[in-house]
């Protein structure tokens, strides 16, 4: 084989294209019909096991599966995936061209005794799928070559030369050439990053009744997050388009892609996790009790909460329901659809506990002085940050905008801001 291809390069470099340059043919195209080349040598092996078994050559339905898995391999590759099933096709009818040579020889000559008798499923069927990704890896390196005429008048005159000692005819291999030199490279996709930087908008979706994170609405946002998603717009010089949501609706917002990213006080979870990406954390805490001053020592564990007689109003679709679902089963729940007055609700005395974030706690018992933590700990362990669809380039850039803002001080800033209230 290595002889032929070397006799071959020797005619090359005296006629055809070589003749007015002393150019190599590219070791990459050379190896792309090797890999080609390879593959229909394994085809009279192929047509010796469907001889013995009484099969017919053609086998539309296999041949549907190996499209669609070479179709499918060639987009991981970056390869477009309608041409690159062009360019099988034309191998496959080249291999069904060889396995019919044969065919066409076995009936006038007799089907040799001595052939070897190769298992289709178990050893030809592998050996034919490895070439045929082999071939598709190579032809990214060798692709870009063939925009070359030089190149591309080469692979054709190695290619056709090698079919021929195989039977079959030029216009067979001069398909397979084309269908290679049409194939192109599937588009690169833009990341968020490169849209929001293009389009000059960050879409931040909050919730708008979180204090300290987000709180206000109708152009008067503010808070810890709200600062932030100012930092960071201006940090890619872009506007920001504030995109409001919900905690019963955060997830199904985030997957209709509403926002680039969601700012709000978000609690780092793997049910959220499971749909994006999560920056690193910026805050850490967890729930704790805020209960009416005084009462404290009543409600300083689960097990006084969880009565009957204990009144604990929760707001419906984030954590804080979550965990009350999940660890109160006797107390009297009540889900309060504003988290904006939820508080008020036990200075009123019309409830007695409300369980959320630490950090919200402290915040509403400063600023309500008739409410109070019920503990200085918390009962779990919970980290803030930011939500983000999967895109890496996306959430690198967050993370790196965020290990500045840290270092700087700025995230520090915006606490102390919006906790001295």
């Amino acid at each position: 084989m290595r002889a032929l291809l070397l006799s071959l390069l020797v005619l090359l470099a005296q006629a055809g294209p070589a003749a007015a340059t002393d150019r190599m043919v590219s070791s990459e195209v050379l190896r792309l019909t090797d890999l080609i080349a390879y593959r229909l040598e394994l085809m009279p092996s192929v047509a010796a096991w469907k001889w013995r078994n009484d099969r017919p050559i053609e086998d539309l339905a296999r041949e549907a599966i190996v499209l669609d898995a070479a179709s499918a391999r060639a987009g991981e590759l970056g390869l477009d995936s309608n041409s690159a099933k062009a360019f099988l096709a034309a191998q496959i009818e080249a291999s069904k061209a060889v396995q019919q040579i044969s065919f066409d020889r076995w009936q006038r000559e007799g089907f040799p005794p001595d052939l070897p008798d190769q298992d289709l499923k178990r050893l030809l069927r592998p050996a034919i799928s490895a070439a045929g990704d082999a071939i598709l890896e190579q032809l990214v390196l060798a692709r870009p070559l063939l925009d070359d005429p030089w190149h591309l008048q080469a692979f054709t005159e190695i290619l056709a030369a090698r079919a021929k000692a195989m039977g079959l005819q030029p216009e067979t291999a001069q398909e397979i050439v084309s269908a290679a030199a049409n194939l192109s490279f599937a588009p690169v996709p833009a990341t968020l990053l490169d849209r929001i930087l293009q389009q000059g908008t960050l879409r931040v979706g909050t919730t708008g009744d979180y204090a300290p994170f987000s709180s206000g609405g109708n152009g008067d946002l503010k808070g810890i997050d709200i600062d932030l998603a100012q930092n960071l717009a201006n940090s890619l010089g872009v506007e920001i388009e504030w995109v409001e949501t919900s905690w019963p609706s955060l997830m199904d917002d985030f997957r209709a892609g509403a926002f680039d990213i969601g700012m709000s006080g978000i609690s780092r979870t793997l049910e959220r996790q499971r749909d994006g990406y999560f920056s690193q954390p910026y805050h850490t805490g967890g729930k704790t009790p805020i209960v009416r001053c005084g009462e404290e020592a009543q409600f300083d564990t689960l097990d006084e909460i969880d009565r009957p007689d204990v009144r604990v109003i929760v707001n419906p679709g984030g954590t804080n329901q979550r965990f009350v679902d999940a660890n109160l089963e006797d107390a009297d729940v009540r889900v309060f659809p504003d988290n904006r007055t939820v508080f008020a609700e036990i200075a009123e005395n019309r409830a007695d506990v409300m369980i959320t974030d630490q950090i919200e706690v402290r915040l509403q018992s400063s600023l309500m002085p008739t409410l109070c933590p019920a503990l200085e700990g918390t009962f779990t362990h919970s980290e803030k940050a930011f939500l983000l669809p999967r895109d890496q380039t996306w959430l690198n850039y967050v993370n790196a905008w965020l290990d500045q803002a840290k270092g700087m001080g700025q995230v520090q800033e915006a606490f102390i801001r919006h906790l001295a209230q």
